[in-house]
């Protein structure tokens, strides 16, 4: 088990940023660095689905191309963003393009729910993702002129979500529920397991874009070590790891196997929201286990999920 580093090294990164937010001329009153923190901790930018809200893979997390894409673009332009709906697994299996798997070692009944396809696209801000990137210490030559206003887009196919046990209700989509992040889970809630399934997503990038910079800088930002980040990254692909949310308060991480599939599992605080989450892919489909009770649950668990 590798445990994840002091975060006082990006505390110093968000100090620094701060600064740069507080010294900056404002920009229609708020300033790009307010921007884009801001995108950070609380909402993508509109539009904004009137959906249902669903449960989070894991505590007070965020999907990786919306936090990639923040990265890169002062705006993000939501495209289209489906709503989540209540179907049962036989429906599901329509509309995807994989089979839908179930967790075998559960006997409860399982909770299915269809997780609305997603595209968003945003322009390369060059200016921005050298400020960003030096921040955070890397190199800012990285960043060739030639991809400044290039298009970058994220569409995300529908995925499946099946959920067991006695599950935390949804959090308010409200802006005190996001910054204050979801309530410590109760001794009930131990039972809950969801997982999460989809197909990787269709990416379109400028090819001189340092996509391996990018993408360490924004799991560094969600919360993760420079050494969790480099083993992240060699498990899971530039698309791949787009569909993914990894847990803000991981504590440490395993690299473990889910049917000979090497996989990722963050333990978390357990304080608020999940205990752990387990990510792996399986035949072009994304996985991702988030439970509310023991780590050690986990592997047997996905090892059970079979369509």
């Amino acid at each position: 088990m590798t445990n994840a580093t002091s975060p006082r090294r990006w505390t110093g990164y968000i100090i620094a940023i701060a600064a740069i937010v507080l010294l900056s001329i404002p920009v229609s009153g708020e300033s790009l660095g307010a921007r884009f923190i801001a995108s950070l901790r609380i909402a993508k930018p509109a539009p904004v689905s009137a959906g249902a809200p669903s449960l989070a893979p894991a505590a007070n997390s965020r999907h990786l191309d919306d936090v990639v894409l923040g990265i890169l673009a002062e705006t993000t332009v939501v495209a289209s963003d489906d709503p989540d709906r209540v179907v049962a697994i036989d429906s599901a299996a329509r509309l995807v393009t994989f089979r839908p798997r179930l967790l075998h070692a559960r006997t409860d009944p399982p909770f299915v729910s269809t997780i609305g396809a997603r595209s968003t696209s945003a322009r390369v801000d060059a200016a921005q993702l050298r400020t960003l990137l030096g921040e955070a210490g890397r190199a800012v030559d990285s960043v060739p002129t030639s991809v400044d206003g290039a298009d970058v887009s994220v569409s995300v196919p529908t995925g499946v979500r099946v959920a067991y046990g006695n599950c935390p209700a949804p959090e308010a989509n409200t802006l005190a529920a996001q910054l204050n992040g979801p309530p410590p889970p109760t001794a009930q809630n131990s039972s809950c397991v969801v997982l999460t399934e989809t197909a990787e997503p269709a990416v379109r990038a400028p090819p001189a874009l340092d996509t391996a910079a990018v993408l360490e800088l924004a799991l560094e930002l969600t919360g993760m070590s420079p050494d969790q980040a480099r083993d992240f990254r060699g498990l899971f692909s530039w698309r791949e790891s787009l569909v993914l949310a990894p847990p803000r308060f991981m504590r440490s991480y395993e690299i473990v196997h889910v049917g000979g599939t090497p996989a990722m599992l963050m333990i978390t605080a357990g304080r608020r929201g999940a205990a752990y989450e387990l990510a792996w892919i399986d035949a072009g489909v994304v996985f991702a286990l988030t439970g509310y009770g023991s780590p050690g649950d986990a592997v047997p668990l996905a090892a059970s999920a079979a369509p």
